[in-house]
């Protein structure tokens, strides 16, 4: 026994000479080392611009010129004037504020009302003078203006969102008259439409079942005109004709008798047959011209004879080539009048349309493309490219961190999700289709690439797959309802037979924010947030366990009370699930879901989307509530290192972080930042709870005492090839010695650690 004694007995000597040395110790941690740079995040700029144009307006300008105008979303988005016939853009003014506009008329004086999002503010523009007027928020604690429509002495009336609210605006009085929330449930106004011939005003409301309100401007009353047994979720459009109210109600057309309240049932040309709905894709239907009202639908131009009320395709069948009608105008040439028509949404694709000749003519409008607000970033594994994907106009462009450039690829939809399999596909979620594709983004773009897996919105009512996770031969989705529904769902699809279950309510009434296999079962964290247009019926999120393959739930636990989404769930190097709940990372048993701690990092709610987690060699990285921030696994130490303006978070294979940044005075994310690391001087870092020397515990608490190296990481190494015991031994106490001295650890802990190193077989 004397000689496994003997270095021991040296060591000890040494650690004696420095027990005087010794305090408690003191851990360079993440903490220490990521608090120099004021920004540590890079702004790379815009990797996308756009077009993406709700509505569009037809008009005249004092000097004669026919022009359509249009708001192309973006960052302080701008009235874009282009003249019909020189097709040239005239001016684009700033809208301060403004993201959008869902909705913009021309009034009966020639100016131009714009109403925004996400401010929910009404601007004027004068055509006379080339200037705008922000009129402010007609109606206070709103986010976004529907419908505006044009009505007598230069007024003009609208919807809003999220209370419901109808008001009109007198330009000569320079007030607001407020008609009130129209419904306590449904939070759209999504539509309105000024009868002239009764001076009345229609509302159309959104969600969860479509509302038709009648507004009596005379007398302020208000009545409910929705055409019994119709069946829709949302008026999107509403117009009026020759007596008559046009709807798009779900994509359907209504019409409604202005003078007796009564649905009118008209004729389907094609068919002959008396119908009551007629499909509609376009924001509503045009004044009346010579021989009625005309819409789009499957890129075909439609008419409506208001003479015969019949409905079907122009006679000459012409079909246009980009977008669904968004706006349409009227204008005399050469004695006779021409229909002109704004496409939809993304590329400026313009039309006229002769019904005498039937002639139909197209082009591009030169509308001006601004950086885009961005939705999703995900890196490639394969190239290292980071791919960024558009909200709402679905744009998806590659960026190579080499060059600085980016490229357009196949263009997506609205990203909530995505995520990569094993082979290096792909798997995409998409808005507001409830969508899944697959994409190769390394192979050519064709009609099978990117390719439509399936979708969820009318058969399980599920629009946004925020969480996407493919693993072996299943992906896993996690959904939130479509607008005005309760409950999401976890879905399972099998690759190899295309086979679908879909589990609702998993949750009740909850969305799946994020979902984890492990072995047989599923992980799924739950957010209180429903369909959009809804208030939640619940106050906390769920961590459920789930089988895949009956939707049973055999464990249920609250990770994080009054937490209102779980948005995202990762296993971590000790083996448990790491989960992200609002401000406050949790740690679970993988079995049991039992909460074994919980690390705060902030106070506040998250939405059902706003999270992501990221590990690093035992430092878990994480984007939720605008802020970038680093977790230390071992000992629960956070750091933020940016609090403000980022959202989504992926790492490329260079190991730089790349997230979506919303610049300071921003209300969106446009650019593509990057966050680099500190370099880990010690990859693969042993992240054991306790210090190991080979095979004995020392029951010391193992930590980082720099960024990358743990304590352990900092002895000698007990797998190398050591001549002898007394070798490893030595070499421990040499060590422990120096982290003595240097106030990383305790003499008592380097005692521990060294008396484990004897007993350990290391050597022997």
């Amino acid at each position: 026994m004397i000689p496994r004694r003997r270095p021991l007995q040296r060591a000890l000597k040494l650690l004696a000479t420095l027990a005087i040395l010794s305090t408690a110790a003191i851990p360079l941690t993440a903490q220490a080392t990521q608090a120099a740079s004021p920004d540590p995040v890079k702004d790379l700029g815009a990797p996308l611009s756009s077009l993406t144009v709700m509505e569009g307006a037809f008009g005249h300008e004092p000097d004669g010129r026919d022009v359509v105008y249009a708001v192309p979303a973006g960052e302080n988005a701008a009235l874009n004037v282009v003249d019909l016939h020189s097709r040239e853009l005239l001016r684009a003014i700033p809208l301060p504020g403004a993201a959008g506009a869902w909705a913009i008329t021309v009034a009966t004086d020639g100016s131009v009302y714009v109403g925004s999002y996400t401010n929910a503010h009404l601007y004027r523009y004068r055509p006379d003078t080339h200037t705008v007027t922000d009129l402010g928020q007609p109606i206070r604690g709103e986010t976004s203006i529907y419908g505006l429509t044009s009505g007598r002495d230069g007024a003009v009336y609208a919807g809003t969102f999220p209370n419901a609210h109808a008001f009109k605006y007198d330009p000569v009085a320079n007030k607001v008259t407020d008609y009130g929330s129209l419904d306590p449930v449904q939070q759209y106004v999504r539509a309105t439409v000024y009868d002239p011939d009764h001076n009345a005003l229609y509302a159309g409301l959104m969600t969860p079942v479509a509302r038709l309100i009648r507004i009596d401007l005379n007398t302020g009353a208000k009545q409910d005109v929705t055409p019994p047994g119709l069946v829709a979720k949302d008026f999107q459009d509403l117009d009026y004709a020759d007596g008559r109210v046009f709807g798009n109600a779900s994509n359907h057309l209504m019409v409604l008798d202005a003078t007796t309240q009564q649905q009118i049932t008209y004729t389907d040309a094609a068919t002959g047959t008396p119908v009551n709905d007629y499909p509609i894709g376009a924001r509503g239907v045009s004044n009346a011209g010579p021989g009625g009202v005309y819409f789009t639908n499957n890129m075909a131009l439609i008419r409506y004879d208001t003479a015969t009320d019949t409905v079907g395709r122009v006679p000459s069948g012409v079909q246009l080539a980009r977008g669904a009608a968004i706006g349409y105008g009227w204008y005399t040439e050469n004695g006779r009048p021409m229909l002109y028509g704004l496409g939809g949404n993304y590329s400026g694709g313009t039309w006229r349309y002769d019904p005498q000749t039937g002639v139909l003519d197209q082009w591009t409008s030169p509308f001006q493309y601004v950086g885009a607000p961005l939705m999703h970033t995900i890196a490639d594994p394969v190239t290292g490219k980071i791919h960024v994907n558009a909200f709402l106009n679905g744009s998806t462009t590659s960026y190579d961190p080499k060059t600085g450039r980016a490229t357009l690829t196949a263009r997506q939809g609205q990203v909530e999700g995505w995520n990569w399999d094993s082979t290096k596909n792909l798997y995409v979620g998409v808005y507001p289709y409830g969508q899944l594709s697959i994409w190769n983004p390394n192979a050519p773009e064709s009609p099978a690439n990117p390719r439509v897996l399936f979708q969820l919105v009318d058969s399980d009512l599920q629009n946004r797959p925020v969480a996407v996770v493919p693993k072996g031969d299943r992906v896993y989705l996690g959904t939130t309802p479509g607008y005005g529904e309760y409950g999401g769902a976890l879905t399972v699809y099998t690759i190899s037979t295309g086979h679908l279950s879909v589990f609702r309510n998993v949750v009740h009434d909850e969305t799946i924010a994020s979902v984890l296999p492990v072995g047989s079962q599923v992980w799924a964290g739950s957010s209180i947030d429903s369909g959009q247009g809804t208030d939640p019926r619940t106050t906390e999120a769920h961590l459920v366990k789930v089988d895949p393959t009956s939707g049973a739930v055999s464990v249920d636990v609250v990770p994080v009370p009054g937490a209102a989404s779980i948005t995202e769930l990762s296993i971590g190097p000790d083996g448990n699930i790491w989960g992200l709940a609002d401000g406050t990372v949790f740690v679970a048993n993988p079995t049991t879901g039992e909460v074994i701690r919980r690390i705060p990092v902030f106070n506040g709610k998250t939405g059902s989307a706003d999270g992501a987690l990221s590990w690093r060699d035992g430092y878990l990285y994480a984007v939720t509530g605008s802020r970038l921030f680093v977790v230390d696994s071992l000992s629960g130490t956070t750091t933020v290192i940016r609090d403000r303006g980022l959202y989504r978070l992926t790492q490329a294979p260079t190991g730089i972080y790349y997230m979506l940044l919303r610049p300071d005075g921003y209300t969106n994310q446009t650019n593509l930042a990057s966050y680099t690391p500190p370099a880990d001087p010690c990859p693969h870092s042993d992240l054991r709870p306790t210090v190991w020397t080979g095979n004995i515990d020392s029951h010391v608490v193992n930590r980082n005492l720099r960024y990358g190296c743990t304590l352990i990481d900092e002895l000698p190494n007990a797998e190398a090839d050591w001549p002898s015991h007394k070798a490893y031994v030595t070499a421990v106490g040499s060590k422990t010695s120096q982290l003595v001295q240097a106030g990383s650890i305790t003499y008592a802990e380097g005692y521990d650690i060294l008396a484990a190193a004897n007993r350990s077989a290391v050597g022997r």
